[in-house]
Order: C-alpha cells, then sequence, then structure tokens
C-alpha cells in the first residue's frame, strides 16, 4: 500500500503528529513578530521599569530582523551539514534563551539583545519547512505545512491578547515556556529519511520511516527509492557560474520586488506598531481590541489563503490582493480626510475600522503571503535550498528597514499620509504581479525553470 493511501489511522495520524510537534515553533514565531506591539507601548510609559524613547523602540522593533537576516543565510548549509532536526532545535533553544533574557534585562541593551537572540532562532526555522517536506507523505504535505501559517497567526492573536492587556513579560514567559516546551518534544524525533540516508545511516532511516507513518510493506521499497535519489544527487555539480544564470537573478529579482513593494504596503509596520498606530486613528476604540482583531482577521485570511493558493493562479491572487488593498486604503483615507465633513461618518466610527480590516484581509491573502511561499518553487533545484535562504534575508532586511524607519516615517508623513503609502505600494505591487509576476500555479518546475530561461511562452 503507498504511504500516500494509507487509511487515516496509519496515513494521517503518525504525520500530523510529527508535524505538531514542529508547531509550536511557528506559534512562538508569530508571536515574536507581533511582541513588539504590545510591549513598546509599555516601555515608552513614563512609570516604565526600563524607560526609553521613541528612536530606541524603532531599535527593539527592528532588532529581531538583523538576527533573522543572519541564522536564515546559514541554517539551509547548516541543515545540510547536521540535520534538519539539529537545526529546529536550535531556533527553539535560542527563541527560549532570548526571552529569558528579555525577562531578566534591566536596560535597553539587554533587551535588544533577547530580541536580537529570538531572531537568530526565528531564521532557524527555515528548517521545519524542510523537516516537514522530506517527511510527511506528499498528499498530506501541502495541508500540514499550510497549517503552519494558522499556528503563526494564532501566536499573533495570543501575543496581541497577552501582550495588550497584560505586562510583557508575562507574553515573554509564555514564548520561553511554549518553546522550551517545543524543544523537549522535538527529541522525540528521529531526523529525515532524506538526510539520514544521504548520510547512510540506514537503520535509523528505517525508523524515521516507521515513525511518519509508512507500513512495515512498504518500508523497504521506500527507502530503496531515497537510495536512488541519494545517489543520482550525489552526481550533480554545483558551480558559482550557476548563480549568474536567467534561471537564478531573475527569480531572485522578482522576490526583491516583491518584499520591498511588500514593505512599502505596510504589512510588517502594521503588526510591528499596531496598538501605537491604531491609537493614531482616535477612533473611539480601544487599540487594544482593535489589535486583536486584527490578528483575528489575519487568521481568517490565512486560513482561506492556505485553501486559495491550491486553486487560483498567482498572478490572480496577486492582483486581487494589491488593488484590493489599495482600494481599501484609499477609502480609509477618504474617511480621515473627508470624514468630519459627514456626520454620519463621525458617528459611525466602526466604518473606518471595518475598512481597515478590509485592508489586513486583502493584504494578508497575497502581499503577505506570495513573497514567502514562492521562492520554494521557483529556483532550480540545484540552487533551490540556498536561494531559498538568500530571498529570506532579503525579505528580512525590507522587513528591518521599515520598522526600523516607523517612527520617521510618522514625524514626516503622518497618519494619512503613511496610508497613502501603503496604498501606493499595495497598487504597484498588484501591477507587478499582473506584468511582470512569472506564473507557476499547475506548472511543473522544468517549466518554471523554462520561463525564466526564455524558453517558453508566457504562461495565460
Amino acid at each position: 500500500m503507498e504511504a500516500d493511501k494509507l487509511p487515516v489511522s496509519e496515513g494521517f495520524i503518525r504525520p500530523f503528529l510529527l508535524s505538531a510537534c514542529i508547531y509550536p515553533l511557528h506559534i512562538v514565531g508569530g508571536a515574536i513578530m507581533g511582541q513588539s506591539a504590545g510591549m513598546l507601548p509599555q516601555l515608552l510609559d513614563k512609570d516604565s521599569s526600563i524607560p526609553i524613547d521613541m528612536e530606541q523602540a524603532t531599535w527593539i522593533a527592528s532588532s529581531t530582523a538583523i538576527g533573522t537576516c543572519i541564522s536564515s543565510a546559514i541554517s539551509g548549509p547548516l541543515s545540510d551539514m547536521f540535520g534538519r532536526m539539529r537545526v529546529v532545535q536550535m531556533s527553539y533553544f535560542l527563541m527560549a534563551l532570548g526571552h529569558a533574557l528579555m525577562m531578566a534585562a534591566s536596560s535597553f541593551t539587554g533587551l535588544v539583545v533577547g530580541r536580537l537572540t529570538v531572531g537568530l532562532g526565528l531564521g532557524c526555522d527555515f528548517a521545519s519547512f524542510i523537516y516537514v517536506s522530506e517527511t510527511v507523505p506528499a498528499a498530506l504535505r501541502g495541508v500540514l505545512m499550510a497549517l503552519y501559517t494558522v499556528m503563526c497567526s494564532l501566536g499573533f492573536i495570543y501575543i496581541y491578547v497577552v501582550g495588550g492587556y497584560y505586562h510583557w513579560t508575562i507574553a515573554t514567559g509564555i514564548n520561553a515556556i511554549t518553546a522550551t516546551s517545543g524543544l523537549a518534544l522535538s527529541f522525540f524525533l528521529y531526523e529525515t529519511p532524506v538526510w539520514l540516508v544521504r548520510q547512510g545511516r540506514l537503520e535509523t532511516a528505517r525508523k524515521s520511516l516507521r515513525q511518519s507513518g509508512i507500513p512495515a510493506a512498504s518500508l523497504e521499497a521506500k527507502l530503496k527509492e531515497l537510495q536512488d535519489a541519494a545517489e543520482n544527487k550525489s552526481t550533480e555539480t554545483f558551480s558559482l557560474g550557476d548563480l549568474l544564470g536567467p534561471t537564478v537573478w531573475k527569480p531572485f529579482s522578482m522576490v526583491c520586488i516583491m518584499a520591498v513593494l511588500q514593505n512599502m504596503a505596510g504589512f510588517y509596520i502594521v503588526i510591528s506598531y499596531s496598538i501605537q498606530f491604531m491609537a493614531e486613528f482616535h477612533s473611539g476604540y480601544s487599540p487594544v481590541q482593535v489589535t486583536v482583531g486584527i490578528a483575528v482577521v489575519r487568521l481568517i485570511a490565512m486560513t482561506l489563503t492556505s485553501f486559495w493558493m491550491r486553486h487560483a493562479r498567482r498572478r490572480v491572487i496577486g492582483s486581487v490582493s494589491g488593488f484590493g488593498s489599495s482600494a481599501c486604503l484609499l477609502a480609509v483615507f477618504a474617511f480621515l480626510h473627508f470624514g468630519h465633513l459627514a456626520p454620519v461618518l463621525v458617528e459611525n466610527q466602526w466604518i473606518l475600522i471595518a475598512l481597515f480590516f478590509a485592508y489586513i484581509f486583502t493584504m494578508t491573502l497575497g502581499i503577505y503571503a506570495l513573497p514567502w511561499t514562492m521562492p520554494f518553487e521557483i529556483f532550480p533545484m540545484k540552487v533551490r535550498g540556498l536561494m531559498s535562504g538568500m530571498t529570506y534575508v532579503s525579505q528580512f532586511i525590507a522587513m528591518f528597514v521599515s520598522v526600523k524607519l516607523y517612527n520617521v516615517l510618522m514625524d514626516n508623513l503622518h497618519l494619512q499620509g503613511m496610508i497613502l503609502m501603503f496604498a501606493v505600494g499595495s497598487a504597484l505591487f498588484g501591477s507587478f504581479c499582473v506584468t511582470w509576476l512569472v506564473e507557476t500555479h499547475r506548472r511543473t518546475l522544468d517549466e518554471i525553470e523554462a520561463e525564466f530561461a526564455g524558453k517558453s511562452k508566457v504562461y495565460t
């Protein structure tokens, strides 16, 4: 019986349990990205035990991206050398350590060191995607990997709720405990069968295959298949010249442009400073409540995105998300600029918040999702691991710049100017997807590579 056609008791439960041991990593990952939203207002308060100013606040918010840039650049090669699970464990450890350092911090420097450390851990979670892709049956891979985005969104919700309503050290402590628990669970897992076979550890590879749900009757056939694949891979050669070809620099440039426009559209500014940003609206609603609402909307959008990406073209997803977000933001701008002229709008501030929620929803569908998911399908197999890591670095650099410049942007553009900037960035993202994005939906990797090489017709 094939692994992808196993009964539920064999074919789903074990792969799901394996993936569930990685889910805490992504829950904490989402919490890390949204942590500054509730943390910074408390630190900026005059009664804070660690007083900071706005410039220091931007360093606390953005320092995570610095650590992530460093570790995401090396986590791919490290996972090849030491195994995917070892890098996952390192990710858990650094996240737990970083949050412990933040709890023990008594100064601005200590907080930055802690945030930098959790960023190092966040960059290492790259290996978790490789772990699942090499462990679970192909028929379940998409569903189980899609659940990671849901876990990340759940992390946003809990960090916004706990971090917004309680002292920031409580949320930080929960993160540390969650990461430590995930680390403990990871020691019950074997390394991926693919990596073990390439290391010649066949007996352990058998145990790993059995743990992932492969029945005994199919085990030897699957092991032979992995051995054959490993032998074929060992004959491949890599040279620096491979990085100069159009099948590498074109997709890399494409993702970099999307990353810049993603940040220009305001995604990471909003999630990093959501409480402070929503306070600028003066809507009459609690900024903390609105922030929790943003996290819930994002969770719904990410859940729908997981299914939408299985059926829709990437150009459609990107254009709908880009132009839809821009339209929502222009409506928000009109409300802020002209709302005082219409008494009905002044009395119904919920309309403003609903429009902003619509922006969060439409932005999450594509502007957020595409730059993070497309690298795994647009690079040639020979350089996919390396270049996927490099695209992650470029995206975190763009994130660092946008989050660090929040104070400068707000001082110079003010709220309405930032809303317009977000609208322009969203519209440019949609335009880029319509005109330049190379379609990947339902195309083989060879077809995608051929289009980047200029050897195929444009996908229609």
